[in-house]
């Protein structure tokens, strides 16, 4: 019989966290493993864009399907006042420099 790779304390889920025993063994990959890329907001997105936001926003909006997490893309769209942007910061970087003509000044 071949033993888990971890064990769950029995310790109720808090907030998607779990306490959970680790073989030795084991742990130096989890260690290693990248840690999960960063959220940024609005301010950051329009740096590495390079326009304003209400720009930003609007080419935002023109590509939701492509873009929205919920559609598996790198953006958490606004649902309102209070509610922010929020982007997954290795992604959307990747899709600004693999799609530079979405971004560039003047265009939608």
């Amino acid at each position: 019989m071949q033993e888990p790779e971890t064990l769950p304390f029995g310790i109720p889920e808090k907030d998607g966290y779990v306490l959970a025993w680790v073989r030795k063994d084991k742990l130096k990959d989890l260690i290693s493993k990248p840690a999960d890329e960063g959220i940024e907001l609005l301010p950051w997105a329009c740096k590495i864009a390079g326009c304003s936001a209400p720009t930003l926003v609007k080419k935002l909006d023109r590509y939701r399907d492509v873009l929205d997490m919920d559609k598996g893309g790198c953006v958490r769209y606004s649902t309102g006042s209070g509610s922010p942007w929020k982007f997954q910061s290795i992604r959307f970087k990747k899709f600004v420099e693999e799609h530079p003509q979405y971004f560039v000044k003047g265009r939608f």
